[in-house]
């Protein structure tokens, strides 16, 4: 008798089901639009991470678009094969089903079609005649409101598949660690059958479970025209990847900058993907060179003795590269390999603060140009204190001196003393004030915490900061904001565009931002300080600065395309320094091959600007020599770019004038300020005193600058100096220490040295 009751019940559904069906179902919308697991996507689509829902699962909705046809033609040989042709309930498979079902008195077959099976995963239950009865019910409720690509697409999206896995989109990156277009017919034929018990036809669990799968899927191969061999050799490929992440450090990045946003706002546009300006591919080729390269420093540092070399490994790298045309970001690399635990690889090196090295070089010339200063202004490269007796001493890298140097090579070379002169020209205020308008973050006290030192190396910037501001040179003056998204894609398919490019903000005229990349770009003024056979000597045009801080504790380089801009930084997160190790060209090799690569045509091809000369610059022929406009008598002319209004005039002084170059070297040395220098000996040198002389006879020629009309006093461990000429006094070798001070009415300077 009850048999006969739920029999009845469950034919009377249709008839309930008209009655019923304009009705509005909570559970339909509820698997519609409630809220999904994110698919965090680079540029292309290529998902990048998934962010769990809220009961912890992982789930990639997709769009009737993205499902590739193999997967619903395969879903539906296997579950539905007259989905299109029945309106919820296949009459044919449940007629068959009841008279099976009537012979055996109790359900053995549910004849379940999509619908239905959608029907049950919006609305479970028990099971039983009743509830068989409801999921009809409800599968033509769903046929009513909905179209077949509608259900077959909500179907696909909700199917649970184990391991916290919903839906087929994330099922493929689960079990096969590809996106769902990438699966062959065997592999999505094998995916078909696991959400018929997912525990049963495990592939990741026992060897039952897995010769269960097999034989299910070899039972129907014939279904889906796949071989055996095909199935076999696809069961090999299972990979485990549900929670995959690819570039890590740019994921939490992106998931913190989406903090400070509305939460539930988000909620409320059902975000079902959230797409990236990072191009996934760009970021496995850099972050593969990083990895190759310090796996190849480490090899070459075994094979040689730790303890008479000074060699420390080089353990890390971090890299970004922008588009310049958008300010967005394309790849991101933290570290050598974010799950490194023993050498600090969840440390984000984008977002760490370290020693700038010379990298702020470039911004302090371009600084100066906009303040008058030219390409040829001469800057002095010797041996000068700046600042009160006990002041600053700065050296060049490799310790030499070059008398007097145009900016452009002082610039070009990297020299440390001509850039702490012109910081000291310029004033540090001006200099941390455009730092500031770069969008380096800097502490309230950086004029007296750094001081003259900013121009060098000890100001503490990040990766992200430099090679942001750096991207102003290709960008004509311009500093854009980065960009991280490009737009969110909705549950229901709605594309939201996240901002557009911004025009950015001014920094430096389009003249001085171009002339500052001219200037990177000129291997003849690298030369000074790098040789001819720089690594920065490529066949593309491009501009580069590297620098290194701290006793090679921080290894930098920048480099830029018009089109692009690159930032590499090298060392180790627990601050040991790299001394001595060959590591130290690792930033500049990866700066080159990213820029290689991209020079190629590895990035998307866009109208792009170029290097080109912009107007409201003239060229002039000049004296290298001098950096005045050149004569007939110069033994060595270029022509230079000047901004307007800072052409020089006057011919070259010396060359065939009467001016001799150390005349020229006092009126550069000695400035607006007149202050007497010491510029020979250098500060902390040591002599020694040839044993074979008497030292009467020997002698230091000392050499101090100072203004003609100076009267200066000289003293020698505080004892007056009596000389014809004070600024040739002649020091005695005799063995000790010594302190040489020289004071006059514009000031003083003193500089210690000793003699053995």
């Amino acid at each position: 008798m009850r048999f006969t009751r739920r029999l009845i019940l469950f034919l009377a559904a249709p008839v309930l089901t008209a009655a019923l069906m304009y009705l509005p179902d909570p559970g339909l919308q509820q698997c519609r639009f409630s809220m999904q697991g994110v698919v965090i996507a680079d540029r292309t689509g290529e998902p990048l991470y998934s962010i769990p829902t809220r009961e912890g699962g992982h789930q990639h909705r997709l769009s009737w678009g993205q499902i590739p046809e193999s997967v619903r033609e395969t879903f539906l040989r296997l579950e539905d094969r007259r989905f299109y042709s029945h309106s919820g309930v296949d009459s044919l498979a449940l007629a068959r089903a009841l008279m099976v079902n009537l012979g055996q008195g109790r359900i053995v077959s549910g004849a379940s079609t999509i619908s239905m099976q959608l029907a049950r995963l919006i609305h479970p239950h028990r099971g039983g005649l009743l509830g068989k009865a409801g999921e009809i019910l409800r599968a033509l409720y769903l046929e009513a409101r909905l179209s077949k690509q509608q259900i077959l697409t909500l179907y696909l999206n909700n199917l649970p598949f184990g391991y916290n896995t919903i839906g087929a989109g994330a099922a493929a990156r689960t079990y096969f660690s590809r996106p769902l277009g990438k699966l062959s017919r065997p592999q999505i034929l094998l995916l078909a059958i696991i959400p018929k018990a997912p525990s049963l036809y495990d592939p990741f669990g026992s060897s039952e479970s897995r010769a269960a799968l097999e034989r299910r899927a070899v039972a129907l191969a014939s279904l889906v025209s796949v071989s055996d061999l095909e199935i076999a050799q696809a069961m090999r490929t299972f990979r485990r990847g549900a929670a995959e992440i690819h570039a890590p450090h740019f994921v939490r990045y992106l998931l913190g900058s989406l903090e400070p946003l509305d939460r539930r706002g988000l909620r409320r546009l059902e975000i079902a993907r959230i797409v990236t300006t990072l191009d996934a591919g760009l970021y496995r080729s850099l972050s593969d060179s990083i990895r190759d390269r310090l796996a190849a420093i480490g090899r070459s540092s075994a094979s040689e003795d730790l303890s008479t070399t000074r060699r420390i490994p080089l353990r890390n790298a971090s890299a970004l590269v922008l588009d310049n045309r958008g300010g967005e970001v394309l790849a991101w690399v933290g570290s050598q390999d974010f799950f490194d635990r023993e050498n600090g690889g969840q440390i984000d090196g984008v977002r760490l603060e370290s020693s700038s090295g010379s990298t702020l070089k470039p911004f302090l010339y371009a600084a100066a140009l906009e303040k008058g200063y030219t390409a040829s202004t001469l800057l002095p490269d010797l041996a000068l204190t700046f600042g009160a007796q006990e002041g600053y001493r700065p050296e060049n890298f490799d310790r030499r001196s070059r008398g007097l140097v145009r900016l452009r090579t002082a610039l070009a070379s990297s020299l440390n003393v001509p850039a702490v002169y012109l910081l000291s020209q310029i004033g540090l205020e001006a200099f941390l004030s455009t730092c500031r308008d770069l969008g380096i973050e800097l502490p309230e006290d950086a004029e007296a915490q750094y001081g003259l030192g900013a121009a060098i190396g000890n100001t503490e910037v990040t990766l992200f900061e430099l090679t942001r501001a750096f991207s102003v040179f290709p960008n004509r003056g311009v500093l854009r904001p980065t960009r991280v998204i490009l737009e969110i894609q909705t549950t229901d398919d709605r594309r939201i565009q996240v901002g557009e490019p911004s025009e950015g903000k001014r920094v430096f005229r389009e003249q001085t931002a171009w002339l500052v990349s001219n200037i990177l770009a000129d291997p003849a003024a690298r030369a000074t300080g790098f040789g001819t056979t720089s690594r920065f000597n490529t066949a593309f045009p491009a501009i580069f600065k590297s620098g290194t801080a701290s006793e090679y504790t921080n290894l930098w380089c920048l480099g830029a395309l018009p089109e692009y801009t690159v930032g590499v930084w090298a060392g180790n997160f627990d601050g040991r320094p790299a001394f001595g190790t060959t590591g130290s060209s690792l930033p500049a090799a990866v700066v080159v091959g990213v820029l290689e690569d991209l020079s190629r045509g590895g990035g998307e091809q866009r109208d792009t600007p170029s290097w080109g000369e912009p107007s409201g610059l003239t060229r002039v022929r000049i004296c290298t020599k001098t950096g005045y406009r050149a004569s007939t008598n110069c033994p060595a002319t270029r022509e230079e770019y000047f901004l307007a209004g800072s052409v020089p005039e006057e011919a070259c002084p010396v060359h065939g004038q009467g001016k001799d170059m150390e005349e020229l070297l006092l009126e550069v040395v000695l400035g607006e300020s007149k202050q007497p220098r010491v510029l020979f000996p250098r500060n902390g040198a040591v002599f020694y005193r040839d044993i074979g002389a008497a030292a009467e006879v020997q002698t230091i020629p000392g050499w101090i600058a100072s203004d003609p009309e100076d009267r200066i006093v000289v003293r020698l461990n505080g004892r007056v100096l009596a000389a014809d000429d004070p600024s040739r006094p002649l020091l005695p070798v005799h063995p000790g220490r010594y302190r040489l001070e020289v004071e006059g009415r514009f000031g003083g300077d003193a500089v210690s040295y000793s003699v053995r």
